[in-house]
């Protein structure tokens, strides 16, 4: 909060971007956090409502994480489906942190158990993988999305594995289950460049989609965009790690049937559905693996001292991510096929 007050104070240029007569309009107040950036509310004079997004760390690596996710709210523009990105401060200079304001969306996240706002977050989908490809080196793009997905899952399941945390129950479910997905992912087929060419989000959880009080589902969080398979974004909402971490729902296959059956509706046509069907099973095993391996790490970077963010809920769901009854649910829901 200190950091947020620091940097909108006597920040002229930001009340320029802003259309506020001077910094000394913007309220700042706390609005969310979660494991690598702290979002605050701008309430201006004028009733006006923006997000001012403080980054402390980049998943993906980056030098300019929030230059990246700037780039990436700008491809995405056109697809009415996501925040308006206002101001970008990439120096670090004010506090040492990159900051982003972008425009404040409206409304709760999506409710899994109501099958209109379902059917709207595919919809959403829809519309941002139908965005024309940014030119090339804009955004990330992975030779082979699904293959780099299951690597990172090792890399990531490696840090818990060399830890002094390290259970043999876990490392013998998680092995046994990255081995399944090893291979289905050798097995299918590959997918063409334009198959490659889709802006993702990467991190498609509920609470990322927000439906205001039309029913209108925007997409919020672009922390981790990259070009990829639209199967990436399909499998990961669909996934059992995925919405249990903000309910407690767990697709069943007509979900799952009802839920693709509105996404290609909605994509109409705006691209092919290509090889989708053939590499979905994969990706629906990877990605249960992205939630269970992520956890696991976490779970390990958590007793770092000098983690900067820490999230008392992510820590309290962590661990149901590797227990036995949890493991079993993603081994029959994602993996019955092997």
């Amino acid at each position: 909060m200190e950091e947020a007050i620091r940097f909108v104070e006597g920040n002229d240029e930001l009340a320029r971007a802003l259309g506020v007569e001077g910094p000394e309009e913007l309220a700042v107040r706390p609005l969310a956090q979660g494991e690598h950036n702290a979002n605050f509310l701008l309430r201006a004079g004028d009733g006006r409502r923006f997000v001012l997004r403080i980054n402390c760390a980049s998943q993906l690596g980056l030098a300019d994480q929030i230059g990246y996710e700037y780039g990436a709210l700008r491809v995405l523009a056109p697809s009415g489906r996501t925040p308006e990105p206002l101001y970008v401060d990439g120096t670090r200079r004010r506090i040492g942190r990159g900051v982003l304001v972008e425009s404040f969306v409206e409304g709760p996240w999506i409710d899994l158990w109501d099958p209109r706002q379902v059917r709207e977050a595919a919809r959403a989908l829809a519309d941002v993988h139908s965005v024309a490809a940014p030119p090339d080196g804009a955004l990330l793009r992975p030779e082979d999305p699904l293959r780099a997905q299951l690597e990172s899952c090792r890399r990531l399941f490696d840090g818990y594995r060399g830890s002094d945390l390290a259970e043999a129950r876990v490392v013998g479910a998680v092995d046994e289950l990255l081995a399944l997905a090893q291979r289905a992912v050798d097995a299918a087929p590959a997918a063409s460049t334009p198959e490659r060419s889709h802006v993702l989000n990467t991190e498609a959880v509920p609470s990322h989609f927000l439906i205001d009080a039309a029913g209108c589902a925007s997409i919020v969080d672009w922390e981790k965009p990259v070009l990829g398979e639209v199967a990436q974004d399909v499998a990961y909402f669909l996934s059992p790690t995925t919405t249990i971490w903000d309910s407690d729902v767990v697709f069943d296959a007509e979900g799952r049937t009802q839920f693709l059956d509105a996404y290609w509706e909605a994509v109409g046509g705006r691209f092919p559905r290509g090889s989708f069907d053939a590499r979905f099973p994969a990706y629906r095993m990877v990605n249960a693996l992205v939630g269970i391996t992520w956890s696991c790490n976490a779970w390990v970077e958590y007793r770092d001292p000098a983690r900067p963010l820490r999230n008392e809920r992510t820590l309290r769901l962590l661990p149901t991510y590797f227990s036995e009854e949890f493991l079993d649910l993603v081994r029959r829901d994602c993996f019955a096929t092997q």
